[in-house]
């Protein structure tokens, strides 16, 4: 079994690669620390059997990177493993193609028993907690403004805003435009749009632009 682990925090990554020891003796964990890491491993001749993707990446957010991975027709199943609990950006990564969601506070027989779950059943996993939660914001599914949008996010939005292309976003912000295009896509999934043009307007009218206020 070829499971790939992304997260950048070495001691996690060393604390999982025992745990996930347990899961099968012939269990092979691969790591990365950062998405562009994650996708040149993903797009190599590697066929894993599993990702667990932390939402947290430096540079290409997990969300962007599971959108990268559904636009090029990357299959493989992905767990989210995170400290974050917020529930916008766990509902974004359901939405996106995740099979499930595994809180970092988990201790390792949960993380084992959640894990197997996901594999042997190929179902989604959720924390019985965060499931009532999300059927809970389901009913209210209004945006709250800026939830789930992380610092660099709003970066990217802010420029976008201003009608900047990809190329110049990525040179003001000393990004490349992989990385640019992967917040895009997490900001597209997390306001519900389908292109740039609607990003703006929506980001308008929730007020998450600089000088804004919400629109009723």
């Amino acid at each position: 079994m070829q499971i790939l682990l992304a997260d950048d925090h070495p001691l996690f990554l060393d604390g999982m690669r025992h745990i996930l020891a347990q899961l099968d003796d012939a269990v092979q964990v691969h790591c990365a620390d950062s998405g562009e890491a994650a996708l040149r491993r993903l797009r190599g001749e590697n066929d894993f059997d599993l990702l667990l993707l932390d939402l947290g990446l430096p540079d290409t957010d997990g969300l962007g990177l599971l959108h990268i991975l559904r636009e090029e027709g990357i299959t493989v199943p992905v767990i989210v493993v995170s400290a974050s609990e917020n529930l916008h950006q766990i509902r974004a990564a359901l939405a996106t193609g995740a099979l499930g969601f595994i809180p970092k506070s988990y201790h390792a027989g949960q993380m084992l028993g959640a894990i197997r779950e996901v594999l042997e059943t190929g179902r989604a996993y959720l924390p019985d907690g965060i499931r009532a939660q999300l059927d809970r914001l389901a009913a209210d599914d209004a945006l709250p403004a800026g939830r789930g949008i992380t610092a660099r996010q709003r970066q990217v939005l802010g420029l976008l805003a201003e009608g900047l292309a990809n190329k110049q976003i990525a040179q003001r912000l000393n990004l490349t435009e992989h990385t640019v295009k992967a917040h895009l896509g997490a900001l597209f999934q997390l306001l519900k749009v389908g292109n740039r043009t609607e990003c703006v307007q929506k980001a308008q009218r929730l007020g998450l632009l600089a000088g804004d206020t919400p629109s009723g």
